[in-house]
């Protein structure tokens, strides 16, 4: 299993995606603590469904951020087309 959840990670980090190789190294660091009996079996669950909660968190806040710029932009637009 400790070599699936490794592949698994190595694939997540080759994205690219500066975010989701954050995820990766944060994710393979919690493997390594519960590996070495830094950590409990139950801590590693839960810190690995944080991480995962904050990875939509921070979706959220991006599509978010991105519909208000839009949002701007086209009140800007409206605002334009109505002084002509």
């Amino acid at each position: 299993m400790s070599i699936e959840i490794t592949k698994a990670l190595e694939a997540i980090y080759n994205t690219g995606d500066a975010g989701m190789q954050d995820l990766a190294n944060r994710a393979l660091a919690l493997k390594q603590a519960l590996e070495q009996g830094q950590i409990s079996k139950s801590e590693y669950t839960e810190m690995i469904n944080d991480l995962y909660h904050e990875k939509n968190i921070n979706e959220a806040v991006q599509d978010l951020q991105l519909k208000e710029h839009i949002n701007t932009t086209m009140n800007a637009l409206i605002k334009l087309a109505s002084l002509y």
